[in-house]
């Protein structure tokens, strides 16, 4: 054991990633917790079938995996020993061999609608008639409930794209996750920010969440990825991951899921296209919670 833990001591470690700034920023954080534990730790960039296509919208694409596959296949040609995802990207089947061995502290699971300070557009109740920028199906269901007369149109592109679209006037307000402006360090005085709550905007499961992946063989790198995780990130990526799984369901879907965890009690809310769940039960049972949910939204009515 000793010889092997001298020989992981000595290995320097492929870290593969999306070459996007914010997919470079949290591959940055995962890099900085390995060489906190003594490792060399280098990135591998990968351009995904999601960033080789930025014109349409994802569910038109098509496929699952669409910024996960490409990378890993460099987990399984060896070319790279772990992978960094935003986990809320993750396919429901991971490639066969393959494993989320880490989960690093969560950042925030919010939605947010952003429009230009001052003009007025920036609250859930007064969107009417405003052009509202994303392509997500889950974030068109849940906003339409809000405000049906709003407008919605496709927006891709990294963050500073987006904002520079909401700044040229082609949207009146876009919707972007509070994590991914919170880990570029956005500077957000230009703007008005209204952040949704998880009851009025249920969040993508496991959104807000750094996945980290490697083959399942390599107990070594296995282990290390254990010691660098989030206890209760993994509790909440366990449980909506699980529900998420159960759905099979793919970028066309409106899905959302969300665990609020205090203690040994758990509070679950999902949505599946116009349907939507909130149950309570202690983690312990989260098993039969996500079976739980999974009925309700899935029962023919």
């Amino acid at each position: 054991m000793k010889l092997m833990a001298v020989a992981i001591m000595m290995r320097k470690i492929v870290l593969a990633t999306r070459g996007s700034k914010l997919a470079l920023t949290q591959a940055e954080q995962v890099k900085a917790l390995i060489e906190a534990k003594g490792f060399e730790c280098e990135l591998l960039i990968v351009k995904t079938k999601g960033d080789k296509d930025q014109n349409r919208p994802i569910h038109e694409i098509g496929g699952d995996g669409l910024f996960v596959r490409e990378i890993e296949k460099t987990l399984l040609d060896k070319s790279a020993d772990i992978a960094v995802h935003s986990a809320k990207d993750l396919p429901y089947e991971l490639a066969e061999g393959l494993v989320i061995a880490g989960v690093p502290k969560a950042a925030s699971s919010a939605d947010c609608l952003i429009s230009l300070k001052g003009d007025g557009t920036c609250t859930a109740e007064n969107s009417a008639k405003k052009v509202i920028g994303t392509g997500s199906p889950r974030r068109i269901c849940e906003f339409s409930e809000i405000d049906d007369a709003a407008e919605f149109k496709s927006i891709r592109g990294n963050i500073d794209t987006r904002l520079g679209k909401l700044e040229s006037g082609e949207y009146d307000s876009i919707i972007l996750a509070r994590a991914a402006l919170d880990r570029l360090n956005i500077d957000l005085s230009p703007y008005d920010v209204y952040e949704f709550s998880s009851e009025e905007m249920i969040p993508a499961a496991c959104q807000g969440i750094i996945a980290i992946e490697c083959r399942s063989e390599d107990k070594e790198i296995v282990r290390l990825l254990g010691e660098v995780s989030d206890l209760e990130t993994k509790r909440r990526f366990d449980i909506e991951r699980s529900v998420f799984c159960k759905l099979k369901a793919d970028c066309k879907s409106a899905l959302g899921v969300h665990a609020k965890i205090e203690g040994d009690g758990v509070t679950l809310m999902a949505l599946k296209d116009e349907r939507k769940v909130c149950l309570e039960g202690r983690f312990e049972d989260r098993q039969e919670l996500a079976e739980m949910a999974l009925a309700m939204l899935t029962e023919e009515i």
